[in-house]
């Protein structure tokens, strides 16, 4: 097989249309859709109907995901975590290689991404993917000078695309639907598109919505609410008015009425011969309301494991127990589903926005950049410079290119100043962080140098001290030789 040259691998892609695909007509129909359905739970009742339609990919199904959102302040704020751990890392654009044109693409890239309206809101849209599965977004380009140039970033409703026909392996290239319910669509080019899927398997475009997995305990617990508050509701317990066999429809209603009434009234005015059952009025419920809030709380618990891998750091002591170290487990675990999700979005980014933009402006022998988020936490990055100044006093060298996209460190322009390092600068205390507290992370290696240090102080102490009880020694045999003479 032939070797496939670089050039060839960055071969230039067509021009994308230019303006927007996706008109305000089309996405009027997905805003019909969601009105029209926004009692889509109360208008099923068998969960198991709604179900079927998300695990089959109904049109119907992302606006059941939207409305579990929206009903389910646990599902909402798993999602919204995810998101903002994501969004408050630091990202840069790092140049392809050393040389000035790596620098000069690097910084039209950092220009694009400046010049739009909100490029926060761009990735805070994108990273929807964890809770619907995949995020569409339309990339608006100018061409008119031949190149490419981007002029804004619009965040499209999931129910308009399809990545095959519907109910059909969704394994295929982006289809666009006139309209939510339409089973197939008109193939689109995709270099105008952003497209983030997430926890794809068989390589299933749409992605696992983590909110089709959150569903059923998300549904038993509104419906727990549902009967809790009916729980509240029936505390003086249940009404029963009796009325005569062969009653017609007004009777019925009137005996209901009567027993609404003995509930919720003060004072009524009955006949004499009124007739209720006194034992099932008098006796409240007997079920204990703990049995729904432990229950409540354990879907709860379910919910945000499931989405942040984690429940301390959303609900403080589960069920009034843990740590701080348990704690700090339970958030490095959200910071490791997090980094995990900027990793697919830095992918997104790179191969699906900066490499196209990149051939379509100076050819398929530039060096690409890269658009990099912090993946690292401060302690992490912290631990590891510690580790790369041991390994360069060791001898061991480090790639400046490495160094960089590892802690995020663009490379400086030829006339840019630069800082210098001043080796008589009073070192920060090691066993400090950034904030003056105490650094768990550094406490070992700090340890580690400390017992070093002392077992050298020690020998030394050791081996001068031989020398001088070695000279004691014979002084005090010489001066009890000269006393027995």
């Amino acid at each position: 097989m032939a070797e496939t040259t670089n050039t060839e691998a960055n071969a230039v892609p067509a021009l994308p249309p230019p303006g927007e695909m996706v008109k305000n007509s089309t996405a009027l129909l997905v805003q019909y859709q969601m009105w029209r359905n926004t009692l889509a739970f109360g208008g099923t009742k068998d969960p198991s109907s709604i179900w079927n339609s998300m695990v089959r990919g109904d049109a119907s199904e992302f606006v059941y995901y939207r409305e579990i959102e929206e009903k389910d302040d646990d599902v909402a704020n798993g999602s919204r975590e995810l998101r903002l751990n994501v969004l408050s890392r630091q990202y840069s654009v790092l140049p392809g290689d050393e040389t000035s044109k790596a620098k000069e693409v690097a910084d039209f890239i950092q220009a694009q991404i400046d010049g739009l309206p909100n490029f926060y809101a761009v990735l805070d849209c994108l990273l929807d993917a964890p809770a619907y599965g995949f995020t569409v977004q339309e990339l608006i380009f100018d061409t008119s000078m031949g190149q490419a140039s981007l002029v804004d970033v619009n965040d499209c409703p999931q129910e308009l695309f399809l990545f095959g026909d519907r109910y059909y392996p969704q394994i295929g290239p982006l289809q666009f639907l006139d309209n939510p319910y339409a089973s197939t669509g008109q193939l689109v080019p995709e270099q105008k598109f952003l497209i983030y899927s997430y926890d794809s398997r068989s390589r299933n475009r749409k992605g696992r919505p983590m909110i089709r997995s959150v569903y059923w305990m998300s549904w038993f617990k509104r419906n727990l609410l549902r009967f809790w508050l009916r729980y509240a509701e029936k505390g003086p317990g249940t009404a029963v008015v009796r009325y005569k066999d062969g009653a017609d429809d007004n009777e019925r209603r009137q005996a209901v009425q009567d027993a609404e009434a003995l509930v919720n009234s003060i004072a009524m005015a009955v006949p004499e011969n009124f007739q209720y059952e006194k034992d099932l009025l008098q006796v409240a419920r007997s079920q204990d309301p703990d049995t729904y809030d432990k229950l409540f709380q354990r879907l709860q618990y379910g919910i945000t494991r499931r989405m942040q891998g984690q429940t301390l750091t959303s609900f403080g002591n589960e069920g009034g127990t843990g740590s701080k170290a348990q704690g700090q487990v339970h958030q490095d675990t959200l910071d490791q589903i997090g980094r995990g999700i900027a990793m697919g979005a830095q992918s997104v980014i790179n191969r699906q926005l900066v490499r196209p933009l990149v051939l379509w402006n100076f050819g398929p022998d530039a060096p690409i950049p890269k658009w990099v988020l912090q993946l690292e936490e401060e302690d992490d990055q912290g631990e590891k410079m510690e580790i790369i100044s041991g390994a360069q006093r060791m001898g061991i060298t480090i790639p400046e290119k490495w160094a960089r996209e590892t802690f995020g460190i663009p490379t400086p322009a030829p006339e840019e100043p630069v800082l210098t390092p001043n080796i008589s600068a009073p070192q920060v205390n090691e066993t400090m962080d950034v904030r003056g507290t105490f650094s768990e992370a550094a406490a070992p290696a700090i340890v580690r140098r400390e017992h070093s240090e002392f077992d050298r102080l020690f020998s030394q102490l050791a081996t001068e001290s031989r020398k001088d009880f070695a000279t004691r020694a014979k002084e005090v045999a010489a001066a009890t030789t000269e006393g027995a003479r």
